[in-house]
């Protein structure tokens, strides 16, 4: 067994399809401008991103108010348009997990997850990040030269009175490694929570977007970097664990729990985590879940990873 080459992600996934660029409307002008990434987690639309994305949008309630709106990108490389609806924010790290539905007149249709993970990264490992920019960003010195995969440009009529806008982004593939891991915090002001710190380069609307390791898993979210340098800074992934939705928009109606945590959600196999995490309260289930993930990364000449993560549903 032995890990694919680098950078490693598996030829079946589409990583471009699991992440979408965030644009907020001008309601005056029509004018519209990129202001973070995120990532889909469930096949309903279900996103993270930086909390900063997508704070000024939303009122006490969690429900949003403002005009931004989600990318959703397919394989043939069309795209709907998604309205935010609901969000929670992390009360610490800089995490949000917002609630998406298709804007009309667009037909609804599911969302592409991308498989988190939980294992844990180490000094010195490959990670590379499929980051949405700006269409005219300019690149700065890259230790390790990116490549922008697909530029995309079309026009948003909105009813809000403002006319026609232009939207246009580009996804690039930036490459890095694992530079230092901040276990507890990097500062008390910049990055009071931990993070990791690499060296691929995040610019200008990659906030909230994700860093993925060797096999093409989601490791970290992106979170900050000093533009112009190889300094950047993302939050590991445990730290979406606690981030709540509805349960009704996940299609749990009739348990009396209005809310749900991705932890939870990921142990009921809503959420996909690689290896998954498995249900504590059911043993026998869990065992063979395992066994199948095992029995596929042999399958795919990957190591199985020995890291054994259980959680409770209720």
């Amino acid at each position: 067994m032995h890990f694919k080459p680098y950078p490693g992600t598996r030829k079946e996934i589409d990583l471009v399809t699991g992440i979408a660029p965030v644009f907020r409307l001008d309601p005056v002008t029509g004018a519209t401008s990129l202001v973070g990434t995120g990532f889909w987690v469930t096949q309903r639309g279900h996103l993270i991103t930086a909390q900063h994305v997508v704070q000024e949008n939303i009122g006490v309630d969690s429900v949003d108010r403002g005009p931004i709106f989600a990318i959703q990108t397919f394989s043939d490389r069309s795209v709907v348009v998604r309205n935010f609806r609901k969000s929670d924010l992390h009360p610490e790290f800089d995490l949000a997990l917002s609630e998406t539905i298709t804007a009309p007149p667009f037909t609804e249709r599911s969302t592409t997850p991308i498989a988190m993970t939980l294992d844990v990264l180490s000094v010195g490992d490959p990670v590379f990040s499929f980051a949405v920019l700006d269409d005219d960003q300019g690149f700065h010195e890259e230790r390790l030269p990116g490549h922008t995969a697909f530029n995309f440009v079309g026009e948003l009529h909105s009813d809000l009175g403002a006319g026609t806008g232009v939207i246009k982004f580009a996804v690039r593939l930036s490459f890095g490694n694992v530079k230092e891991i901040f276990k507890k915090m990097r500062d008390s002001v910049m990055m009071p929570f931990p993070c990791i710190q690499s060296d691929v380069p995040i610019y200008g609307g990659n906030s909230g977007g994700p860093l993925f390791d060797i096999r093409g898993r989601i490791c970290a979210v992106h979170s900050s970097s000093f533009e112009g340098t190889d300094i950047s800074y993302h939050l590991p992934i445990e730290g979406v664990l606690h981030l709540t939705l509805r349960a009704q928009s996940v299609g749990f109606e009739s348990i009396p729990r209005k809310s749900r945590s991705i932890l939870e959600l990921a142990a009921l196999q809503t959420v996909r985590f690689d290896p998954p995490i498995l249900d504590a309260d059911r043993p026998v289930r869990s065992f063979f879940l395992w066994l199948r993930y095992a029995m596929g990364c042999v399958l795919r000449r990957e190591r199985p990873s020995l890291q054994i993560h259980c959680a409770t549903v209720d």
